[in-house]
């Protein structure tokens, strides 16, 4: 696999992507008619339930499942949501076990503290200041890395001092644009990633992202000497992502076009 594989369309056929060839997976999907990200038809919004939602992640967990090498992981941040009738929808917990029947295993379920979030999931509640992180497994085995996992630092409440990390992490979100570009409403933190990253892969190994968005998971795999595959259907993000990863080689062959 190149370096940069960019693919303009929906992942939920990824069959351009070699089975086995991707070391993890690291990715944030779209939440069900809360954010909309400007495509007729993108997950979430265009779909006519949340069971539809829910059936068309599935889609796309099967297809990370088969490109995953035997070792290999999957990340994934999301967050409960609220119906307009007002009840809490447990989404990760849906994902997961989706994920599960997939074939999956999950091995932890990570808070990530923000602190400087606003969104709120009703006017009427609370300020959201977190979302989970699922860490699952395709096989019994998974690659991780132990030095990764032992870190210090003001993110990660949990540690004092260089111990084992903890379960809870402190990354603030910086809204604003990237190049002028303010499309992406959900913008992930680059440390927060290649976090991640670096936890469940090597240098030269492959990441994938089937939401990529503005392209943060392709900046951190490639500042860390990695490859990036890369599916997001929306074209208007084309320019910042190509702005983002420009110049960064990673651990290939450059090409950004995905033909």
């Amino acid at each position: 696999m190149s370096d940069k594989n960019i693919y303009w369309q929906s992942s939920e056929n990824m069959s351009a992507v070699a089975d086995g060839s991707i070391q993890t997976t690291v990715t944030s999907p779209p939440y069900f008619d809360l954010k909309d990200y400007g495509h007729d038809e993108e997950i979430g919004s265009s779909d006519e339930s949340y069971e539809a939602f829910l059936e068309r992640l599935r889609g796309v967990w099967e297809e990370v499942y088969d490109k995953l090498s035997d070792d290999g992981t999957l990340w994934v941040v999301s967050d409960s949501t609220m119906s307009d009738e007002g009840a809490i929808r447990l989404l990760p917990q849906d994902i997961v076990d989706d994920a599960i029947d997939v074939g999956f295993s999950h091995l932890e379920t990570i808070v990530w503290y923000k602190p400087t979030s606003l969104a709120r999931m009703n006017p009427k509640l609370l300020a959201n200041k977190k979302e989970y992180i699922m860490l699952l497994s395709k096989g019994d085995a998974p690659k991780i890395d132990p030095e990764a996992l032992v870190e210090a630092g003001e993110e990660d409440p949990a540690v004092n001092g260089r111990s084992q990390l903890g379960d809870l992490w402190r990354f603030p979100v910086k809204r604003g644009s990237l190049g002028g570009n303010v499309l992406h409403k959900a913008p992930f933190p680059l440390p927060l990633v290649k976090r991640m990253i670096r936890i469940s892969s090597d240098p030269g190994d492959a990441v994938l992202d089937p939401f990529l968005g503005s392209g943060t998971t392709a900046e951190a795999a490639l500042e860390l000497n990695r490859g990036i595959c890369g599916y997001e259907i929306n074209e208007e993000f084309k320019s910042i992502v190509s702005q983002r990863i420009q110049g960064l080689e990673g651990a290939h062959q450059q090409k950004l076009d995905g033909t």
